[in-house]
């Protein structure tokens, strides 16, 4: 009955939106940051915790680390695109503290210094990690251009 139907590929797409993250089968989970988060250093911890985020975010090693549901994931940019980790493959020197502790931490350290000077730093922050994705996009037109006159990476020409 079926042995004169021509085979044909079949695709079906399925997803998963919990509140602001989606998550599609074989896609990387994306979470919404529209601008770059604030951070605050811990001293004693090592590495640095975001404030004023909806995401609990640590900035360690040239990394982020997201918490979130209970899981972890990590990108080198904040906007993502987020990989998950397993917990034991979390650097120690974060994974050895609770996230409540964490926040206490954050938090302390955040309110031993005036709003002026959150402010200040923010800015700064800001500016150099624009200025950093700028020269990343020079870089990146420069070496399109050398391609399209024949030059080589190397300046060898053609």
């Amino acid at each position: 009955m079926f042995l004169g139907n021509p085979v044909t590929d079949a695709r079906a797409e399925v997803g998963v939106r919990i509140g602001d993250v989606r998550v599609g089968v074989g896609d990387r989970p994306h979470f919404v940051i529209d601008r770059r988060p604030s951070f605050v250093y811990l001293q004693d911890q090592g590495f640095s915790v975001s404030v004023g985020s909806p995401y609990d975010i640590i900035y360690y090693g040239n990394l982020y680390y997201l918490y979130r549901d209970g899981s972890w994931y990590r990108s080198a940019y904040y906007r993502g695109p987020w990989d998950f980790v397993r917990e034991r493959n979390i650097p120690y020197r974060i994974r050895r503290h609770r996230w409540d502790d964490l926040r206490r931490y954050r938090d302390i350290e955040y309110r031993r210094h005036d709003r002026t000077y959150w402010e200040e730093r923010d800015r700064h922050d800001r500016e150099r990690y624009d200025r950093d994705d700028r020269r990343d996009d020079r870089r990146d037109d420069n070496r399109r251009d050398d391609h399209r006159d024949g030059n080589r990476p190397d300046g060898r020409g053609r």
